[in-house]
């Protein structure tokens, strides 16, 4: 089983630069898409797979340098049902 330690910490070092209450790269955070807390990282798990894992379309312009191994644990954490604790 995936440890969702990994996954907020992944989460955080690439994501809420814009995707948080209080974004670092953007005023405000795209579509509303906030990545703060557990639950919202898990109520988003099917547009983080889609726009991370699938396309890699996030982070826009890799801007926050993702890893394809780092898109391959959030495609597996979500394959195991995207748990939290």
């Amino acid at each position: 089983m995936m440890s969702f330690a990994r996954i907020a910490k992944i989460v955080d070092q690439r994501c809420t630069a814009c995707h948080s209450e209080h974004p670092t790269l953007l005023g405000s955070a795209p579509q509303g898409i906030k990545l703060d807390t557990p639950a919202e990282i898990k109520a988003q798990a099917a547009g983080i797979r889609r726009q991370a894992v699938e396309t890699t379309s996030m982070p826009l312009g890799n801007l926050t340098h993702m890893t394809r191994a780092e898109r391959d644990l959030l495609g597996r954490w979500i394959a195991q049902g995207a748990k939290i604790p």
